[in-house]
């Protein structure tokens, strides 16, 4: 069981690294090919901006999820490293905590924004929804990483309690 868990995350994983790549090189090759049909041409894509402002928001909430398993966020971390293994452990799992929190408040207003955007987009006539349902999604995302960390300071705590820390 545990091994068949161990795969699907990787595989979550790998999905979305891939649909980060793929929405950075989409939106790269478009805005490329923007630049040429404005500058050379003279006959703008009408549909090119509004779907590089939708892969923005994409990359954005893709790559929040991906900073955060790869635990490459900044943080302010000079009380912390001062502070004994069992404390900064304890500080790990306050900050997780409140991450968790965020997140699940990201949820809940995120559905609620969901639920009023019931418009198309101007020029490619995309239902916003779709465009902005990456955000519970990813939501959802984040509070099993925080879980999976706040689960991790926990071992660490105990671990260094039994180890005498």
């Amino acid at each position: 069981m545990r091994w068949v868990m161990k795969k699907l995350v990787s595989g979550l994983h790998k999905l979305e690294e891939y649909s980060l790549i793929l929405c950075l090189t989409v939106m790269g090759i478009i805005l490329f090919v923007q630049i040429i049909m404005r500058t050379v041409f003279s006959a703008p894509l009408k549909w090119a901006e509004e779907l590089a402002r939708y892969l923005q928001i994409w990359i954005t909430f893709l790559g929040i999820g991906y900073g955060i398993r790869r635990g490459s966020h900044i943080g302010m971390t000079l009380l912390r490293d001062r502070l004994p293994r069992v404390l900064q452990a304890l500080c790990g799992l306050v900050v997780d905590m409140a991450g968790l929190l965020a997140f699940m408040v990201l949820f809940r207003t995120s559905l609620q924004f969901l639920a009023h955007q019931n418009v198309v987009s101007t020029a490619m006539e995309l239902p916003m929804q779709l465009v902005y349902l990456v955000i519970p999604v990813e939501a959802v995302i984040y509070m099993a990483y925080d879980l999976g960390m706040i689960v991790g300071d926990i071992r660490k705590m105990l671990q260094r309690r039994k180890g005498g820390c």
